[in-house]
């Protein structure tokens, strides 16, 4: 199995890192990878707010992942932040492609 470690630099803005890890997917699965690993915090920069960025993992930016990994055909394994009960934020890691998905 080749697998694939995409050391990003993120920003601030997940959208734009949500088309980062699109371009990165897609470059691993042309090189014959089933499997893309992102660092933590892939989905926004640490020192941004993150609490107005958390999602929950059926939000638009854990959709987001998923697609890349459907159109990639490839496992992606994603660092992003989902809001956590207190207020603060939980560094969560996603992994979903063909046959997982789990956090």
């Amino acid at each position: 199995m080749r697998i694939a470690l995409s050391q990003i630099v993120s920003g601030p803005r997940p959208e734009r890192n949500l088309a980062v890890l699109r371009e990165q997917a897609h470059r691993a699965a042309a090189a014959d990878a089933r499997l893309i690993v992102f660092p933590e915090a892939a989905m926004a920069c640490f020192g941004t707010p993150l609490a107005p960025l958390a999602e929950p993992l059926d939000g638009p930016w854990a959709g987001g992942v998923r697609q890349i990994a459907k159109d990639a055909g490839l496992v992606v394994v994603a660092g992003m932040f989902t809001p956590a009960p207190d207020g603060r934020v939980t560094n969560t890691l996603l992994a979903t492609g063909p046959g997982v998905e789990t956090s």
